[in-house]
């Protein structure tokens, strides 16, 4: 019986040391493992350190840029507002422009008849004996004038 007991405590003996064993290398993988998601986490929390600023760059300048964008939009709109009144204002000048020009087409048809009549009137006068006229007319003036001075 002592070589069962005996060869049970070797037996017990043997299991415990496998399980001390066991639990050293699972302890030392459990430290491993702690390690490891010790040093991912700082590298998470370093790589956060690093994004936090420049996240907060990035949103200061896209709310900038908004404020920028809000601006052009308000002169955008302000700049359409004064070419919709710079067009009624040229279809205003149009208007105007066209009603002067039907004006003068109406005061030309109307005068027509009026102009060829003064221009037919102007190639009868003979321009020659009107020449001669006023040759002789200035003729009997002078005398008359010279005589006139002498008073």
């Amino acid at each position: 019986m002592e070589n069962t007991a005996t060869a049970e405590k070797k037996t017990t003996e043997e299991l415990l040391e496998e399980i001390l064993k066991y639990q050293k290398r699972g302890s030392r993988i459990t430290r491993i493992a702690a390690f490891a998601v010790i040093f991912i986490v700082v590298i998470f929390a370093g790589a956060l350190a690093l994004m936090i600023p420049r996240a907060v760059n990035l949103l200061d300048h896209a709310r900038e840029s908004l404020a920028e964008i809000d601006y052009l939009i308000d002169e955008t709109g302000d700049l359409i507002t004064n070419t919709n009144n710079l067009v009624e204002n040229f279809n205003d000048l149009s208007d105007g422009t066209t009603a002067l020009i039907d004006n003068a087409n109406k005061m030309i048809s109307d005068n027509t008849d009026a102009i060829t009549e003064t221009v037919q009137k102007l190639n009868d006068v003979d321009f020659e004996t009107l020449n001669q006229a006023i040759q002789d007319f200035s003729a009997v003036v002078e005398p008359l004038s010279k005589f006139f001075k002498r008073f």
